[in-house]
C-alpha cells in the first residue's frame, strides 16, 4: 500500500503544466478504449448470434455480467484507490482491460465470454471512477467541465470509429472490432506509470478551487460517510439516476444493431454508416455542453437531457431512411452528450476524500439495471423488440427529473444556492433555516 507525505506533498498546480497535460492525454488515451470496450459488445451482438451460435437471450446476458462487473469495479476501486492509490488503480484497471479482451477474442465460447465480460467490466468501472476523479484534480475549477468533456466526448469518437470500421468491413472480418480494444490498453498502461501524475505527491485541485483543509489530507473517505445524514440523498440520487441511464441505454443502445438488422432490414454496411454519421456529432457537442456546465452550471445541462426521451421517440417514428435515421441519431447524440456534467457534478457534491466514491457513483446504479438486456428480451418474446424499445425514452425522462433535484455545486451556476461539498445538504439546510428566521423576525 502507499504511504502518503502529506507534509511534502505539493499543490498539483505546482507541477508543470505541460507534465499535467501529458499525464491526461494518457487518460484520454485510455478513456477512448474504456468507451470502445464498454459498447462493442452491443456492436457486435447480431454477428455474434449468426456466426456462434449463441442466442438473443445469451447474449444478452454479456451486459448483465459486464454491468455487474463495472458496479464491483467502481465500489471496489474507490476503496482501493484510498489505499493504494489512483495511479497504480489506473494502472491496473486498464491493463485489466486489455488483457481480458485478448483471451476474450482468443477463446470464443459462451463460459469464457460470460467470464471475461465479468472481468472487463470490474475494469471499466474501475477506469471510469479513477480517470475522472483524477482529471478533475489535474486542473481547476473553471475548466472542468471542459477537461471532463473532451473525456466523454471519446465515447460518441469510439462509436463514430466502431462504425466506419464495422462499414469498412461489411459482413466479413468483423471480430477485428472486438481485436482493436486488445492491445493498446496494455500499452498505455505501461507509459501511465511513468507519465501520469501522483496524487500521493501532489495535492488535486478542490472543489471551486480552493486548498482543502489539512485534516481532510489525511481523513480517508468512506462509504458510511456517503450514506451519511449529510451526504445520503445525494449518493442515492446519483446513484438513480445513473440507474435509469444505464436502463434506457440497454433498452434503446443496447439492441440498436439488432433493431436495425432485423426490424429495419438494415446489412452490415448500412448499420456501420447510420450509427457513425449519427454519433459524428456527439464529438463536438460534448465540448460545447462541457463549456455550457461552466459557465451555466452542472444542473443547466439537464435541460438538454429531455431532448434524449425526444428523439429516442422520432426514432421509432421516421421511416426506414439512412438519412433520416441518421439525423434522428445525432440529435440523439447531441443531447446525450450533455450528461458530461454529471463527470463534475458527481464529484463535486462530495469532498475530495469521498471524489473517487462521488464519481463511482456513476457506475453505482448499474446493480439497478443489471437486467436490463434480459428484460428487453423477455418483452420482445411476448410482443416485440419495437414494443420492447419504447420503454427507454420513459426511462430517460425520470433520470432527467431526478437531475433536477440535486443542487447546483458550480459558483458560477445559474442556479447556484450556497451549496458547500465539505457541508453537504446540511449547509443548505442551515441557510434555509437561516432565512426562515430572518423572515420571522
Amino acid at each position: 500500500m502507499n504511504s502518503v507525505d502529506f507534509k511534502n506533498r505539493r499543490h498539483m498546480s505546482q507541477l508543470n503544466l505541460s507534465k499535467r497535460l501529458l499525464g491526461y492525454f494518457l487518460i484520454l488515451l485510455g478513456y477512448f478504449f474504456y468507451c470502445y470496450n464498454f459498447t462493442v459488445v452491443d456492436y457486435v451482438k447480431p454477428f455474434l448470434v449468426e456466426n456462434y451460435g449463441i442466442s438473443l437471450k445469451q447474449s444478452s446476458l454479456f451486459y448483465t455480467f459486464q454491468s455487474l462487473g463495472c458496479f464491483i469495479g467502481a465500489v471496489f476501486s474507490a476503496w482501493f484507490s484510498q489505499r493504494a492509490g489512483k495511479k497504480t488503480t489506473l494502472i491496473i484497471v486498464t491493463a485489466i482491460s486489455g488483457i481480458c479482451t485478448i483471451i476474450n477474442m482468443s477463446i470464443i465460447n459462451y463460459p469464457i465470454w460470460c467470464l471475461m465480460r465479468f472481468l472487463i467490466g470490474v475494469s471499466l468501472g474501475g477506469y471510469y471512477t479513477i480517470a475522472v476523479s483524477s482529471m478533475v484534480g489535474l486542473f481547476k475549477s473553471s475548466l472542468r467541465g471542459r477537461v471532463y468533456a473532451i473525456a466523454e466526448s471519446l465515447f460518441a469518437f469510439s462509436g463514430v470509429v466502431m462504425g466506419a470500421y464495422g462499414a469498412y468491413l461489411s459482413e466479413t472480418g468483423w471480430e477485428k472490432i472486438l481485436w482493436l480494444g486488445a492491445f493498446p490498453p496494455v500499452v498505455i498502461a505501461i507509459f501511465m506509470f511513468f507519465f501520469v501524475p501522483d496524487e500521493n505527491k501532489y495535492t488535486p485541485y478542490g472543489n471551486n478551487d480552493k486548498r482543502e483543509p489539512d485534516i481532510s489530507e489525511i481523513q480517508k473517505g468512506t462509504w458510511t460517510e456517503m450514506f451519511s445524514g449529510k451526504y445520503r440523498r445525494l449518493t442515492i440520487t446519483c446513484a438513480l439516476i445513473s440507474a435509469f441511464n444505464f436502463l434506457g441505454i440497454q433498452f434503446f443502445g443496447g439492441f440498436l444493431t439488432v433493431y436495425l438488422r432485423e426490424v429495419r432490414g438494415f446489412d452490415a454496411t448500412n448499420i456501420g454508416v447510420i450509427l457513425a454519421s449519427g454519433a459524428t456529432i456527439g464529438t463536438v457537442s460534448g465540448l460545447i455542453w462541457g463549456y455550457l456546465s461552466d459557465r451555466l452550471g452542472r444542473i443547466f445541462n439537464a435541460f438538454g437531457f429531455l431532448l434524449v426521451p425526444l428523439s429516442i421517440s422520432l426514432y421509432f417514428l421516421v421511416p426506414s431512411n439512412i438519412t433520416l435515421l441518421s439525423l434522428v441519431g445525432s440529435l440523439f447524440n447531441l443531447a446525450n452528450a450533455s450528461q458530461i456534467a454529471w463527470g463534475s457534478l458527481f464529484t463535486e457534491l462530495f469532498p475530495e476524500r469521498l471524489r473517487s466514491m462521488g464519481a463511482s457513483l456513476f457506475f453505482g446504479g448499474k446493480i439497478i439495471a443489471l437486467m436490463g438486456p434480459f428484460m428487453v428480451v423477455l418483452i420482445s418474446e411476448h410482443s416485440s423488440l419495437s414494443i420492447a424499445m419504447w420503454f427507454s425514452p420513459v426511462l430517460f425522462l425520470i433520470a432527467t427529473i431526478l437531475w433536477f433535484s440535486l443542487p447546483e455545486p458550480n459558483k458560477r451556476g445559474l442556479f447556484y444556492k450556497g451549496y458547500d461539498a465539505d457541508y453537504g445538504l446540511a449547509k443548505r439546510d442551515l441557510i434555509d433555516l437561516e432565512e426562515d428566521m430572518i423572515q420571522y423576525k
